[in-house]
């Protein structure tokens, strides 16, 4: 079968942004890349089951094409005018997705835009800190978190994520009190024990606390058992031979096996909130009826092609929600608009009552399905 590949390029500002998408006929995929400045920065891919022509294949690749650069350009679009004219909560809701995405400089200046606007907003504080580590600039994510842990000391979130950018910047001290805290506030935070398990390694390399690294392997190992078991992630061949590398004395090759499985975790849970990044865009004013009817339309055409794909059966769910969500408010409206021609008409005043206690209900009931299950 042939390979088809079709490239567009983007210009934004001092950025050019290439999307490129092929077919990969012996694995049966279609990979969608995005560049920025010639280096490669995310890629979707969509496998395709069952035989297909030339002609259906072909089809395939110019319709994931033609979304993915769709998307591109609705982010790069509402970026520019959030940026301009938006709300810190618009600029925090906009940033979240472009991190996923991996846009990592629109990110950040979105979130920094957000704090100057409002200056204890301590979630912008939080993505910001999680940005810059992501970018590679320790520093910066190391005052980012902070000032997130400042501003709210209960969050075992921001406490982790203060954790990890300080012993990113080798300063394992700080970070396992960070971590200490995290777990105090959580017993049930695998990440805390994992990363306190980490720190305990960078001092048995540096051998900074001779006392507690006297004890790194026990301490280690207990560390990690309690990770893999309140999160089966962990628990992998991968996994089982850093804490075979602990016992032997291998602190080096332990430490590098152990931050490449946090790593692998921290791509896995991006990749998984980067497949569904309008659930981030949804609950605000940029995405009409129409917007999602069209993306309710083009992940049943997905569907029907990739039955298997598991993860479009999710974002249709969480689109079909939100779509209900907005239709409901919609006849809120018409109830209204009716009561405003002739407030005497009872059955549109009961209608209007009674809709905006049920709408509240179901707002409820979208925020836990789509925030709080993970």
């Amino acid at each position: 079968m042939e390979a088809y590949r079709l490239n567009s390029r983007i210009v934004e500002d001092d950025k050019e942004f290439l999307v490129r998408t092929e077919n990969d006929a012996e694995r049966g995929i279609i990979r969608t890349s995005i560049y920025i400045n010639g280096e490669f920065v995310d890629s979707n891919i969509v496998p395709h089951e069952g035989e297909f022509s030339e002609e259906q294949v072909l089809e395939l690749v110019k319709n994931a094409h033609g979304e993915k650069k769709a998307e591109l350009e609705f982010l790069l679009k509402n970026f520019r005018e959030v940026l301009n004219n938006g709300s810190p909560d618009m600029m925090c809701q906009l940033g979240k997705a472009m991190y996923y995405k991996k846009m990592y400089a629109e990110a950040a200046r979105l979130f920094g835009s957000a704090i100057k606007l409002k200056e204890d907003m301590h979630e912008a504080y939080f993505y910001l800190g999680q940005t810059e580590l992501a970018a590679g600039n320790v520093e910066a994510a190391i005052r980012a978190a902070g000032e997130a842990v400042k501003i709210r000391p209960a969050f075992a979130d921001y406490r982790n994520n203060l954790g990890e950018a300080l012993l990113d910047n080798d300063n394992w001290r700080d970070a396992m009190e960070q971590f200490d805290e995290a777990i105090r506030k959580n017993v049930y935070y695998g990440d805390a024990y994992f990363n306190k398990a980490l720190a305990h390694l960078a001092n048995a390399l540096k051998q900074e606390d001779p006392d507690i690294a006297s004890e790194f392997q026990n301490k280690t190992g207990e560390l990690l058992e309690k990770a893999a078991l309140i999160d089966p992630y962990f628990k992998t061949s991968d996994f089982d031979e850093a804490v075979e590398a602990v016992w032997d004395g291998d602190i080096s090759y332990a430490v590098l096996c152990l931050r490449q499985k946090r790593q692998d975790k921290r791509e896995k849970s991006r990749m998984q909130k980067a497949l569904h990044f309008q659930r981030y865009l949804l609950n605000t004013d940029w995405l009409s009826q129409g917007d999602i009817e069209g993306r309710i339309s083009t992940l049943e055409r997905e569907i029907s092609k990739n039955p298997g794909y598991v993860d479009l059966y999710y974002e249709l769910g969480v689109c079909r929600l939100y779509h209900a969500r907005l239709s409901w408010k919609n006849a809120m409206d018409n109830f209204q608009r009716a009561l405003e021609i002739n407030p005497e008409l009872r059955k549109a005043k009961a209608a209007a009552e009674l809709s905006h206690e049920e709408f509240l209900k179901l707002t409820d009931v979208v925020y836990d399905i789509t925030e709080k299950i993970k």
